[in-house]
């Protein structure tokens, strides 16, 4: 899987920490207000910058758009694939899959990861680059249960169809966190693997 980071308005660590604060803000706006009712005023006002300032980092609100969804990409990608690619065994590369995957997603913007689906505002080659990147974490993801199911491990089932059900399940906790849903972060990760193992694993 190839990692591209492209997201970014500037490239020194502080400027990196800031790009993830306004990342982070432009999406709960665009969350909770909508995209079509979120102003570039809006988000220029929240991050405490004018929107003169703004637009001389971004061109329009779609581009904020892809710069946060591209930002979210490079997120999961350093956060979740990087750490597990090393892992031999597919099942303990699975668990620390949705372990890494729950945690960065709650640690790192839930209204980024609930934004994620919105590439139909996108311009059709920032929308396809987007989705390719989604495909090639999501066929990580299935990579990994075909191992699983090689080893004889796995229940009986469709395998594509199982990556769509894990990865909706991960999409639903970010739902449920962005309407104020808390608990400890933790145990929201342990759970997610435990109930996700019940129900695709053989039983030992």
């Amino acid at each position: 899987m190839e990692i591209v980071n492209t997201a970014g308005l500037k490239a020194t660590p502080e400027g990196r920490a800031r790009n993830a604060e306004i990342y982070r803000t432009a999406a709960e706006l665009m969350v909770n207000k909508g995209f079509g009712g979120t102003s570039i005023g809006d988000i220029a006002q929240a991050v405490g910058m004018t929107k003169s300032g703004l637009y001389h980092h971004i061109t329009s609100k779609q581009d904020m758009l892809y710069k946060i969804m591209t930002y979210g990409m490079d997120e999961v990608e350093a956060v979740v694939v990087e750490p597990t690619r090393s892992i031999d065994d597919p099942e303990e590369r699975l668990q620390e899959f949705i372990r890494l995957h729950v945690r960065g997603l709650i640690t790192h913007g839930v209204a980024i990861s609930v934004l994620m689906w919105e590439v139909n505002h996108l311009e059709a080659t920032e929308r396809t680059e987007i989705n390719n990147r989604k495909k090639a974490y999501h066929h990580y993801l299935q990579t990994t249960l075909e191992e699983l199911d090689a080893k004889g491990r796995l229940q009986k089932q469709n395998i594509e169809i199982t990556t769509q059900h894990i990865m909706s399940t991960l999409r639903g906790i970010a739902r449920w966190c962005s309407t104020g849903f808390t608990s400890n972060v933790n145990d929201v990760a342990e759970e997610t693997v435990e109930f996700i193992f019940r129900a695709i694993l053989k039983p030992s």
